[in-house]
């Protein structure tokens, strides 16, 4: 056999590539979620990890990307912690021999912790996983039950308690604000109270009314009996204050981590690097050829199987990006990350323009949404209070 060629990345380094895996089960839908997920009492275990990897498989060869780094794998859902350990280490042993394994690749779970205990989560560590994300939500058993989720304030605790004997030292938590009947105050108690845990990552999200869910029918567009949106954004600043104050790093809009501790699988999101998705209503996005292309899978578990069984292609549809496309999600991505912005370097290096030149930032600077650091541009916390409409206010100049 001839030597095979390494691939290159955007800017000359040997290529990486992050693999996420949609597990669409749960025990219970909450009425919030919009997510591409199913109830299932029992999930077909062995049929649907037969099937992510057989696409992975498939997927890595067409792309050319089997010969790359494994970098980095997200198991999310969905509840993915509602496999058996076994069947996780099979779907992460299948991932890591489908590619060129880096040294320590990131291995994230993300957990719901009705679905755990501490032999669950030892058979979770050993089968490979480096990384759990706990969706603790809320830690008062009022809000726990207004969300509708299927544990209590103490089962969230027990979780964290459980992953550290397991001997996890990188554990993240997922936390809800501006759900029905929070107040400040309550919001930050919970947020004292996580960062008294320690957990090397905090992610939080305020609530959204998504159409077609249960709570858009109690609540609809107008968020009637829910948190106003200056609440809302105080507890946002809140969130900022105590956790900065407790040495959390507010790397991106809605993430927060101790030094070194940043999501590495998140960030190649954030930062426009290769990842491939597996499994029904998943996403993929390769950065070539020329300026990159994307496409997803339809959402539907069954018919997601019984497409792969067959040989056939579960990918719904895609899109090729053009040069504008590529540099209008350079920047509103970049500018997701709150202390790095967009880098003035990686740009240039790509675009042939710098960000300073191929948008017009004169406006935002003025009113105090964007900084302006050298030729780098982040958000001001205005703007990051404003965020969607600093996005959707992005002029292109003229080429």
């Amino acid at each position: 056999m001839g030597c095979v060629q390494k691939i290159v990345g955007l800017f000359g380094e040997e290529q990486e590539v992050g693999v996420y895996a949609h597990v669409p089960f749960c025990k219970r839908k909450c009425p919030y979620c919009d997510f591409k997920s199913i109830e299932a009492a029992r999930a077909p275990e062995d049929r649907f990890a037969g099937c992510l990897l057989k696409e992975l498989e498939k997927t890595a060869r067409e792309t050319g990307l089997h010969e790359a780094l494994l970098a980095t794998v997200y198991l999310g859902g969905g509840t993915p912690s509602i496999l058996s350990p076994d069947t996780v280490a099979g779907i992460i042993s299948g991932i890591k021999s489908t590619f060129r394994e880096a040294e320590e690749p990131e291995v994230t779970l993300e957990v719901n912790p009705d679905t755990v205990d501490l032999q669950k989560l030892t058979g979770f560590r050993s089968g490979g996983v480096t990384r759990l994300s706990i969706g603790f939500q809320a830690l008062d058993d009022r809000h726990l039950v207004l969300l509708g989720r299927a544990h209590t304030a103490e089962a969230a605790l027990n979780a964290f308690s459980f992953a550290r004997e397991a001997g996890f030292a990188n554990v993240g938590v997922d936390l809800m604000f501006a759900i029905p009947g929070q107040t400040l105050a309550d919001w930050e108690t919970t947020l004292r109270k996580v960062s008294a845990l320690r957990p090397e990552h905090i992610s939080l999200y305020g609530l959204t009314i998504e159409e077609g869910t249960p709570f858009h029918g109690r609540y609809g567009k107008e968020r009637e009996g829910l948190p106003s949106e200056e609440i809302e954004a105080l507890m946002y600043l809140k969130a900022r204050e105590v956790l900065k104050d407790a040495g959390y790093r507010h790397y991106e809009v809605s993430n927060f981590a101790l030094p070194g501790f940043e999501s590495r699988h998140n960030s190649r999101y954030w930062k426009g690097a290769d990842y491939l998705g597996i499994g029904p209503s998943a996403h993929s996005y390769i950065s070539r050829p020329l300026w990159g292309r994307r496409w997803w899978n339809i959402a539907v578990p069954y018919e997601y199987m019984d497409r792969v069984e067959k040989g056939e292609s579960p990918i719904d549809a895609g899109e090729e990006l053009t040069r504008e496309d590529a540099m209008l999600e350079a920047v509103m991505l970049g500018l997701r990350m709150v202390e790095e912005g967009v880098k003035h370097g990686p740009f240039t290096a790509r675009f042939g323009v710098s960000p300073v030149e191929a948008f017009t930032w004169d406006a935002l600077i003025l009113d105090g949404f964007v900084d302006k650091r050298g030729q780098d541009l982040v958000l001001t916390e205005k703007g990051l209070l404003f965020l969607n409409e600093v996005l959707l206010s992005l002029t292109p100049k003229a080429s």
